[in-house]
């Protein structure tokens, strides 16, 4: 019995050391919030940069102790399912593999107090050589397994010309409520891409919603042009306009907010009762696709002049057994779990989240158990007139050093 028990121990022990990690943007501490990646002024487009063309993001978060700590980073390159690829460091970073957040600054005039971070990546003491997904690792300086966040990054190697088309699905039963997405794909300056149907991957995302992603497949391909067009995979659902609600000002009522108050020391922001949209006629608003912004209407400081209040959330819907609601949006990292979670009591759904002064969009959907689908049509509603942001990422896989490139990045605005 004793070695039997052993070789199902060892089994597992050997499962587990097998079963690849997928990276996620993922906060570990309750304590950082409002984490961003992004470049200057680009409030809801992808993480990307350009090899090799002195491009940089800005990484920022706060961090609700008031002490400060020192933090470091690093970068985790990996295959195009977020898994970590086989290439050691110094084979896609030049100069110093580990780097410390270097600017940080206290709070000011705020109830809450925290301390606010950032940091340009990558660094000048830090040059990536090698495109590809990769994963930023924040961790307390000296102690790279007390990882605090991760955050997804795209670096791109402009090597293809990409043709995007957006329309109302070609499929008869959905094309009052999906958006068909056609990708062309050729070679930039005579590249030439062989066996594509092996070593090409094509993914679009909605909105900058990891949780979107269709892997698209290959349709065919005419003279120099790679079709992936027309298919199962081409059809997102639409949804709908997002929901919003504006805090830049803690003491007037902006759209959507019904009132204020302040108990125990701490700003409450209650929102208007939600309606169930997908009852109502579509109606265009220009939204942010999901994003939010920072600011605060009496400093241009946002960053560590904006405080912090509770925001409540009511959705008057009949109790449900077949999931559970969430409010998720990119201040969540869209993610459905116990911090997003609506809760019924008195007859309604309620939520509170803890946010910081801003503009925020964000959407109320359903989850049925251990199912990985997110659904919004049966609270937002799908119009395919909704605008939405799609983005094209397309990856080869390079035999030659066994790892992913990103060959082409391309983002759409449609029905804006």
């Amino acid at each position: 019995m004793k070695k039997i028990f052993m070789y199902i121990l060892l089994g597992v022990v050997c499962y587990e050391l097998n079963a690849q990690f997928v990276y996620e943007n993922r906060v570990y501490s309750p304590l950082i919030k409002t984490v961003t990646l992004k470049k200057a002024d680009r409030l809801n487009e992808e993480p990307v940069i350009y090899l090799n063309k002195g491009e940089h993001l800005l990484l920022e978060f706060d961090d609700l102790r008031e002490e400060t700590l020192r933090y470091e980073y690093t970068l985790v390159h990996c295959n195009s399912d977020w898994t970590q690829s086989g290439l050691q460091s110094d084979m896609y970073i030049e100069g110093f593999e580990v780097q410390p957040i270097e600017h940080y600054a206290n709070s000011f005039n705020t109830l809450q107090r925290y301390v606010h971070y950032s940091q340009s990546i990558p660094s000048s003491d830090m040059h990536i050589i090698k495109s590809g997904n990769y994963i930023i690792k924040v961790f307390v300086e000296g102690k790279p397994d007390d990882v605090i966040f991760t955050r997804r990054m795209y670096v791109v190697e402009d090597k293809t010309n990409i043709e995007l088309e957006v329309k109302p699905s070609s499929v008869a039963s959905l094309l009052k409520t999906h958006q068909e997405v056609n990708v062309r794909v050729s070679g930039k300056n005579g590249e030439f891409f062989s066996s594509p149907d092996t070593y090409m991957k094509v993914k679009v995302l909605q909105n900058g919603n990891d949780n979107t992603a269709h892997t698209l497949k290959l349709r065919g391909m005419s003279g120099e042009k790679i079709d992936y067009s027309f298919d199962e995979t081409n059809q997102f659902c639409a949804g709908n306009e997002f929901r919003f609600f504006d805090i830049t000002s803690l003491r007037r009522r902006s759209q959507n907010v019904e009132r204020f108050d302040f108990i125990n020391n701490e700003n409450q922001v209650y929102l208007r009762e939600e309606r169930l949209k997908n009852r109502l006629p579509y109606s265009y608003d220009k939204d942010l696709n999901g994003a939010f912004f920072i600011r605060n209407e009496y400093d241009d400081n946002a960053a560590t002049t904006s405080d912090y209040a509770w925001v409540h959330f009511t959705y008057p819907a009949a109790q449900t057994l077949e999931g559970a609601y969430y409010v998720v949006g990119q201040m969540n990292d869209w993610r459905c779990n116990v911090q997003s979670q609506m809760w019924y009591n008195s007859g309604k759904y309620r939520l509170a989240l803890y946010l910081k002064q801003g503009y925020y969009n964000y959407q109320i959907v359903l989850k049925r158990g251990n199912d990985t689908t997110v659904l919004t049509n049966t609270t937002e509603g799908d119009f395919s007139e909704t605008n939405n942001r799609y983005s094209v990422m397309v990856y080869y896989h390079n035999f030659a050093d066994d790892y992913d490139e990103i060959i082409g990045y391309y983002s759409l605005e449609y029905n804006r």
